[in-house]
Protein backbone atom coordinates (compact mmCIF):
# COMPACT_ATOMS: atom_id res chain seq x y z
CA UNK A 1 0.00 0.00 0.00
CA UNK A 2 1.37 3.16 -0.71
CA UNK A 3 1.18 5.87 2.12
CA UNK A 4 -1.39 7.74 0.89
CA UNK A 5 -3.41 4.79 0.17
CA UNK A 6 -6.48 4.28 2.27
CA UNK A 7 -6.01 0.61 3.80
CA UNK A 8 -8.36 -1.98 2.30
CA UNK A 9 -10.43 -4.47 4.05
CA UNK A 10 -11.54 -7.60 2.05
CA UNK A 11 -14.38 -9.57 2.50
CA UNK A 12 -14.98 -12.58 0.68
CA UNK A 13 -17.33 -15.10 1.53
CA UNK A 14 -19.71 -17.81 0.43
CA UNK A 15 -23.31 -17.82 1.45
CA UNK A 16 -25.50 -20.34 0.84
CA UNK A 17 -29.18 -19.48 1.76
CA UNK A 18 -28.70 -15.35 2.41
CA UNK A 19 -27.30 -16.20 5.93
CA UNK A 20 -23.90 -15.27 5.69
CA UNK A 21 -24.59 -12.85 3.28
CA UNK A 22 -26.44 -10.76 6.13
CA UNK A 23 -23.91 -11.39 7.94
CA UNK A 24 -20.95 -10.46 5.57
CA UNK A 25 -23.28 -6.63 5.11
CA UNK A 26 -22.65 -6.27 8.99
CA UNK A 27 -18.88 -7.12 8.88
CA UNK A 28 -18.36 -4.86 6.22
CA UNK A 29 -20.85 -1.94 7.67
CA UNK A 30 -18.78 -2.23 10.58
CA UNK A 31 -15.30 -1.70 8.69
CA UNK A 32 -16.40 0.92 6.84
CA UNK A 33 -17.71 2.95 10.41
CA UNK A 34 -14.47 2.42 11.43
CA UNK A 35 -12.31 5.46 9.82
CA UNK A 36 -10.35 5.97 7.00
CA UNK A 37 -10.76 2.69 4.92
CA UNK A 38 -11.99 1.05 1.45
CA UNK A 39 -14.21 -1.88 2.27
CA UNK A 40 -14.74 -4.58 -0.55
CA UNK A 41 -17.13 -7.68 -0.46
CA UNK A 42 -16.26 -10.62 -2.42
CA UNK A 43 -18.83 -13.08 -2.48
CA UNK A 44 -18.06 -16.53 -3.82
CA UNK A 45 -19.94 -17.14 -7.24
CA UNK A 46 -20.84 -20.10 -8.82
CA UNK A 47 -20.05 -19.05 -12.04
CA UNK A 48 -16.51 -19.08 -10.87
CA UNK A 49 -16.33 -22.61 -10.94
CA UNK A 50 -15.34 -25.04 -13.41
CA UNK A 51 -15.32 -29.02 -12.90
CA UNK A 52 -15.74 -28.10 -8.61
CA UNK A 53 -12.83 -25.89 -8.80
CA UNK A 54 -12.58 -22.25 -7.88
CA UNK A 55 -11.14 -19.59 -9.95
CA UNK A 56 -11.48 -15.94 -9.98
CA UNK A 57 -8.08 -13.88 -10.82
CA UNK A 58 -9.54 -10.47 -10.38
CA UNK A 59 -10.69 -11.64 -7.12
CA UNK A 60 -6.76 -13.02 -5.90
CA UNK A 61 -5.44 -9.72 -7.63
CA UNK A 62 -7.32 -7.61 -5.44
CA UNK A 63 -6.59 -9.50 -2.02
CA UNK A 64 -3.02 -9.34 -3.12
CA UNK A 65 -3.48 -5.65 -2.53
CA UNK A 66 -5.86 -5.86 0.58
CA UNK A 67 -4.82 -4.96 3.69
CA UNK A 68 -7.06 -7.36 5.72
CA UNK A 69 -8.66 -10.56 4.64
CA UNK A 70 -11.85 -11.12 6.30
CA UNK A 71 -13.26 -14.69 5.69
CA UNK A 72 -17.33 -16.04 5.54
CA UNK A 73 -18.83 -19.50 5.61
CA UNK A 74 -21.89 -21.02 6.92
CA UNK A 75 -20.95 -24.04 9.20
CA UNK A 76 -21.73 -26.82 6.92
CA UNK A 77 -21.79 -30.11 9.03
CA UNK A 78 -19.03 -29.03 11.57
CA UNK A 79 -17.26 -27.27 9.29
CA UNK A 80 -16.64 -24.61 6.13
CA UNK A 81 -18.55 -25.00 2.48
CA UNK A 82 -17.24 -26.62 0.04
CA UNK A 83 -17.24 -23.42 -1.89
CA UNK A 84 -15.02 -21.86 0.61
CA UNK A 85 -12.80 -24.65 0.72
CA UNK A 86 -12.28 -24.81 -2.77
CA UNK A 87 -11.21 -20.87 -2.77
CA UNK A 88 -8.44 -21.50 -0.21
CA UNK A 89 -7.51 -24.30 -2.26
CA UNK A 90 -7.15 -22.15 -5.34
CA UNK A 91 -4.52 -19.76 -2.91
CA UNK A 92 -1.66 -21.91 -2.45
CA UNK A 93 0.23 -19.85 -5.63
CA UNK A 94 0.47 -17.24 -3.19
CA UNK A 95 1.26 -19.44 -0.13
CA UNK A 96 4.12 -20.07 -2.32
CA UNK A 97 4.91 -16.21 -3.12
CA UNK A 98 4.08 -15.48 0.23
CA UNK A 99 2.30 -12.43 -0.88
CA UNK A 100 0.02 -12.45 2.27
CA UNK A 101 2.51 -12.40 4.99
CA UNK A 102 1.31 -9.65 7.61
CA UNK A 103 -2.31 -9.13 6.40
CA UNK A 104 -4.92 -8.90 9.06
CA UNK A 105 -7.06 -12.07 8.82
CA UNK A 106 -10.31 -12.77 10.83
CA UNK A 107 -13.67 -14.78 10.08
CA UNK A 108 -17.46 -15.17 10.70
CA UNK A 109 -19.69 -17.98 10.32
CA UNK A 110 -23.67 -18.78 10.85
CA UNK A 111 -25.06 -22.06 11.31
CA UNK A 112 -28.85 -23.65 12.60
CA UNK A 113 -27.69 -24.16 16.18
CA UNK A 114 -26.65 -22.35 18.77
CA UNK A 115 -22.86 -24.17 18.76
CA UNK A 116 -23.43 -26.48 15.35
CA UNK A 117 -19.45 -26.54 16.31
CA UNK A 118 -19.17 -23.05 14.54
CA UNK A 119 -15.96 -22.49 16.68
CA UNK A 120 -14.26 -25.48 14.16
CA UNK A 121 -15.38 -23.03 11.39
CA UNK A 122 -13.18 -20.28 12.63
CA UNK A 123 -10.10 -22.50 13.79
CA UNK A 124 -10.19 -23.98 9.84
CA UNK A 125 -10.39 -20.28 8.73
CA UNK A 126 -7.50 -19.14 11.18
CA UNK A 127 -5.22 -22.18 10.02
CA UNK A 128 -5.67 -20.91 6.85
CA UNK A 129 -4.63 -17.67 7.43
CA UNK A 130 -1.56 -18.82 9.65
CA UNK A 131 -0.24 -20.59 7.17
CA UNK A 132 -0.27 -17.30 4.81
CA UNK A 133 1.36 -15.84 7.55
CA UNK A 134 -1.03 -12.90 8.43
CA UNK A 135 -1.93 -11.93 11.54
CA UNK A 136 -5.02 -13.31 13.07
CA UNK A 137 -7.70 -10.97 14.93
CA UNK A 138 -10.87 -12.60 16.95
CA UNK A 139 -13.58 -10.83 18.88
CA UNK A 140 -12.70 -8.72 21.92
CA UNK A 141 -16.30 -8.50 23.36
CA UNK A 142 -17.80 -10.14 26.44
CA UNK A 143 -21.33 -11.45 26.71
CA UNK A 144 -20.93 -10.88 30.58
CA UNK A 145 -20.79 -7.29 29.84
CA UNK A 146 -24.48 -7.39 29.75
CA UNK A 147 -24.96 -6.01 26.32
CA UNK A 148 -25.99 -8.89 24.18
CA UNK A 149 -23.21 -8.62 21.66
CA UNK A 150 -21.38 -11.86 20.74
CA UNK A 151 -23.47 -13.20 22.90
CA UNK A 152 -22.91 -16.81 21.78
CA UNK A 153 -19.31 -15.99 23.48
CA UNK A 154 -17.48 -17.22 20.56
CA UNK A 155 -14.05 -15.27 20.59
CA UNK A 156 -12.02 -17.16 17.74
CA UNK A 157 -14.27 -14.96 15.14
CA UNK A 158 -18.11 -13.77 14.55
CA UNK A 159 -20.64 -16.50 14.94
CA UNK A 160 -24.55 -15.97 14.25
CA UNK A 161 -27.45 -18.16 14.09
CA UNK A 162 -29.50 -18.97 11.47
CA UNK A 163 -32.81 -21.24 12.75
CA UNK A 164 -34.13 -23.95 10.94
CA UNK A 165 -37.74 -22.62 11.59
CA UNK A 166 -39.02 -18.84 11.08
CA UNK A 167 -38.19 -16.39 11.90
CA UNK A 168 -36.52 -15.98 8.51
CA UNK A 169 -34.41 -12.35 9.57
CA UNK A 170 -31.98 -14.61 11.57
CA UNK A 171 -28.75 -13.99 12.27
CA UNK A 172 -30.41 -11.86 14.67
CA UNK A 173 -29.47 -8.02 15.46
CA UNK A 174 -26.86 -9.44 18.08
CA UNK A 175 -25.64 -11.26 15.79
CA UNK A 176 -25.25 -8.52 13.51
CA UNK A 177 -23.74 -6.52 15.80
CA UNK A 178 -21.13 -8.84 16.45
CA UNK A 179 -20.27 -8.96 13.24
CA UNK A 180 -19.96 -5.12 12.82
CA UNK A 181 -17.84 -5.00 16.09
CA UNK A 182 -15.57 -7.81 14.19
CA UNK A 183 -15.53 -5.36 11.06
CA UNK A 184 -14.51 -2.73 12.89
CA UNK A 185 -11.49 -3.99 14.93
CA UNK A 186 -9.94 -5.38 12.08
CA UNK A 187 -10.36 -2.29 9.88
CA UNK A 188 -9.01 0.08 12.98
CA UNK A 189 -6.23 -2.55 13.20
CA UNK A 190 -5.53 -2.18 9.48
CA UNK A 191 -5.35 1.51 10.04
CA UNK A 192 -2.92 1.67 12.73
CA UNK A 193 -0.71 -1.05 10.81
CA UNK A 194 -1.00 1.15 7.96
CA UNK A 195 -0.22 4.07 9.77
CA UNK A 196 3.57 2.45 11.48
CA UNK A 197 4.13 1.98 8.08
CA UNK A 198 4.36 5.49 6.91
CA UNK A 199 8.02 7.23 6.29
CA UNK A 200 8.19 9.51 8.97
Amino acid sequence: MSPNQKPIISIVYHSGSGHTAKMAHAVAKGASSAGDVNVVEHEIAEADFNQGRWMNEGTLAALDGSDAIILGSPTYMGGISAQLKSFMDATSPRYLQRRWVDKIGAAFTVSGLASGDKLNTLISCATFAMQHGMIWTGVAESPVTGEGYNHLGIFFGAAGVALFEPPAEMPNAQDCQTGEMLGRRVAALAVRLASSRKPD
